[in-house]
Formats: structure tokens, C-alpha cells, sequence
């Protein structure tokens, strides 16, 4: 019978120990050194798993989550993709599409359905701050001159609701 590898340090209760790997050789974390690695609450970790976006931890034989490092990337994708501006739902949904999980055709469209939408919300905001970019060096070319700028500012918040209307991403005016 084949015995698991064993930790030589003894396992701390801050989650700083070492954790033994299991028959596959992977490291296991609790949840609590998943956490911490990952920079969010345990609770946040046990939502992931329930809303799907985190697939089951193994268990040890107490009934113990045991994570291996491959639970990390989703958790820090999912957090990138929260930081971009997707919801749960839609973090869940394109995880599945990433991952090459079972999706009905019509899951996987809404897949990418959102994603483009999310791309469009983007670029529209990088366009806004490389407008806001131009007013800036505008500012410093022109000085105080407040009506200057002002005008300035006009002409650049009329082409970001333009470009916002007829949906244009082309070059700036």
C-alpha cells in the first residue's frame, strides 16, 4: 500500500505550515492557505465553489477542502474578470467557455456574447481617457486660459457621445 509523502514541519494553525501532497503529487492547501494566497476571505472561496466558478476541492478523509495550486487560477481569474467589470454570473459563464466545459450552443453564445459586449465597454472607456488625455496636453498647451479650455473640453465630450451614439471605435477627431 502505497503511503502518502509526509511534511516534516509540524502544521500551523495560521496556515503557514507546509501541506503534504497527496497520491498525485500535487501540494494540497487548506482553505484557509488558499485564502491567503489568493488575497480573499475563505467564505469568498466557498461562494466560488457553490456558484461553480470553483470547482470542488478534493476532501480529505475528515471532510476537509484540500485545494491544489490549480484552484488558485480560477480564483485569480475570476477575480480579474470581476476587475474588468464581469458579474458572477457572466464569470461563471465564460470560465465554463474557457475551460472547454460541457455548454448547450446557446450557453456558449452567451459566452461570447459577453465578452464582446464587455470588449465594447471597454474600448469606449479607453477612448474616454485618450480624449481626456488630449484635454490635458491641450491644457498645457494653452495654458489658464480657462475659455480655451473649456472649449476644448466641449469639443472632446461631444466626440465621446458621438462615438458613443453610431458606436464608433475608428480614430479620434
Amino acid at each position: 500500500m502505497p503511503t502518502e509523502p509526509v511534511s516534516t514541519s509540524p502544521a500551523r494553525r495560521d496556515g503557514q505550515g507546509t501541506t503534504p501532497a497527496d497520491g498525485d503529487g500535487q501540494r494540497k492547501l487548506s482553505i484557509g492557505q488558499m485564502a491567503e494566497m489568493t488575497r480573499v476571505s475563505s467564505r469568498t472561496i466557498r461562494y466560488y465553489e457553490e456558484l461553480g466558478i470553483l470547482p470542488e476541492p478534493q476532501r480529505s478523509s475528515g471532510g476537509t477542502r484540500k485545494y491544489t495550486l490549480d484552484h488558485r487560477f480560477y480564483v485569480e481569474g475570476a477575480l480579474a474578470l470581476k476587475e474588468l467589470g464581469f458579474s458572477l454570473d457572466e464569470i461563471k459563464l465564460v470560465g465554463q467557455f474557457a475551460l472547454e466545459r460541457s455548454m448547450t450552443d446557446l450557453e456558449r453564445q452567451q459566452a461570447i456574447e459577453v465578452v464582446r459586449e464587455k470588449m465594447s465597454g471597454l474600448e469606449h472607456k479607453i477612448r474616454v481617457l485618450e480624449h481626456l488625455r488630449d484635454v490635458l496636453r491641450s491644457r498645457e498647451k494653452y495654458g489658464d486660459d480657462p475659455d480655451e479650455a473649456r472649449r476644448e473640453l466641449t469639443r472632446v465630450l461631444q466626440s465621446v457621445r458621438r462615438d458613443a451614439a453610431d458606436g464608433s471605435s475608428g480614430p479620434r477627431s
